[in-house]
Parts: C-alpha cells; sequence; structure tokens
C-alpha cells in the first residue's frame, strides 16, 4: 500500500515520500508522488509515454534532484554515498561502444573506486573475476567480455547492462524501459533474466514499461501511471480493462484493450 504520511516504512526497500518535480520553470510532472516497495518485489511502472515513468526513476537513481519531498532506500534517505545500493538497467543500454563488455560490467563499481582506476581501466582483480562472473550468469561467454560493447546486438547489450546492475550487489535495481529496443523474442529472454537475477539476490526491481502483456507477465504488484499520479495499484489479475483506460487514457471498448487484457 502506498504511504502517504512522509515516514520511511523500516520494511520497505525504497519509499518515495510526497515528491514533486519539474524541469526549468515547467509544469509538474511527479506531483505530490509517494510510493512503497518491499524487499524482494517485482513492480511495474506501467504508462504511457509523457507519463512521468523515466523521471521518477531518474529522481529515485539520484540522476536528477526532486523539487520537494524525500526519498528513502531501506529507511535511510537517498544519499550519493548510497547510490551504490541501487542498480540501474537503461532503456539505451548506457554502455560505451569502444569500451568491452567486460569494461562496462566493471563500471557497475566506479563509484566506489579511485578515480584513477577508473580512468585507466585497472580494475581489481576481484572486481575483474566477479564482472566475468557475472557475465557468465547473464548467458555471456567469455569471448564476449573482450568484445568491444559495440560489436553486441542489442539483447546482448541488455544483459551487460543487467549485468552491471548487478556489480554493486544493490537491494534496488531500476529498469527504465529495458525492452523498448528489442525484438520480442529478445524482450522475453531479457525480462526472464532481470527477474530471476533479483530473485537470487532478494533485491526489489522497480521496472517502467508501457507494455501491458509484459507487465501482466512480470509484475508481482503493477503501479499504473498516467500523468505524474498514480491510478492504479494492484496485483496483475486486478488490472482490469477500466485501469488500462485510466492508465492509457484510451477510449472505452477499444481494441487494445480487448486484446491485452484478459
Amino acid at each position: 500500500m502506498t504511504d502517504q504520511s512522509g515516514t520511511a516504512p523500516s520494511m520497505s526497500a525504497l519509499s518515495v515520500s510526497h515528491i514533486f518535480k519539474s524541469y526549468e520553470g515547467g509544469p509538474d510532472i511527479l506531483r505530490d508522488f509517494s510510493l512503497n516497495v518491499a524487499p524482494g518485489s517485482f513492480c511495474v511502472v506501467l504508462g504511457a509515454s509523457g507519463s512521468g515513468k523515466s523521471t521518477l526513476l531518474k529522481c529515485i537513481a539520484g540522476l536528477t534532484p526532486v523539487n520537494a519531498g524525500d526519498i528513502f532506500l531501506h529507511g535511510a534517505p537517498l544519499a550519493r554515498k548510497r547510490l551504490q545500493a541501487v542498480g540501474m538497467v537503461h532503456q539505451d543500454y548506457g554502455l560505451s561502444d569502444r569500451l568491452t563488455t567486460a569494461q562496462n560490467v566493471m563500471s557497475g563499481v566506479a563509484a566506489r573506486l579511485s578515480w584513477w582506476r577508473v580512468a585507466l581501466q585497472i580494475y581489481p582483480k576481484a572486481i575483474q573475476s566477479k564482472a566475468c562472473a557475472l557475465l557468465d550468469q547473464v548467458g555471456l561467454t567469455e569471448d564476449h567480455a573482450n568484445r568491444q560493447a559495440g560489436q553486441l546486438s542489442g539483447g546482448q547489450k541488455q544483459r551487460v547492462g543487467i549485468a552491471r546492475a548487478l556489480m554493486s550487489d544493490p537491494g534496488l535495481i531500476l529498469a527504465d524501459e529495458p525492452v523498448a529496443s528489442l525484438d520480442p523474442k529478445s524482450s522475453t529472454e531479457t525480462m526472464e533474466l532481470l527477474k530471476r537475477a533479483a530473485k537470487e539476490r532478494g533485491a526489489a526491481v522497480l521496472c517502467s514499461l508501457h507494455q501491458i502483456d509484459l507487465a501482466k507477465s512480470y509484475a508481482d504488484r503493477i503501479i499504473g501511471l498516467n500523468d505524474g499520479q498514480i491510478v492504479f495499484d494492484g496485483p496483475p489479475d486486478a488490472l482490469s480493462r477500466d485501469a488500462v483506460q485510466s492508465i492509457f487514457n484510451i477510449a472505452s471498448g477499444a481494441s487494445v484493450v480487448r486484446r491485452e487484457v484478459a
């Protein structure tokens, strides 16, 4: 349930309390937004383009500041030093094409290392071994580890993105439209991998999607977002036609609702 009290429940992996966000004096993208995510849960933020999904995740990740409100990670206020507790999977992969796959994965712990190690790509042996182990876990071979990221397919790049997000052993994984650029087969494989990897580690996932079918297939909980406001909050089997219409502003009886909502 959403906590409107402004406090951070001790059992929440994430607590977002009464946040407001706008850009350069424009209209509020998020307005008095509050949300709690339980440890180990797979929560999908479902909404159309422009609904505020990406802005919400960027605020939580610390990539953009909120105008007002509070964000707590495992009961502690969000701060730069705690960002290693959050893993981020990006829609556009967020990889450096000129670096190898392994180097991209190791960048997931760059914030905790000396700047010169990152600049010279001199990572400790333990980090190198962990990166290789994670690449193996996401289904990429040793050959892929030494290949430049720019040579990989979209599905392979997103596997690298997931491995990088896991490098810091996060308690919370944020996935911003992680399958938006992928074909259906790669989309399914990516969602399966993300859910399995998080479950094995007991990490919570907050994943933004616009695909109704994927949200219903992989989420434990769906948060429907429209114009920066929560218009639905419940389990996948409670996502009714009316709820989808309110999330996507679909006219009553539209074929997309009949096709994608059982």
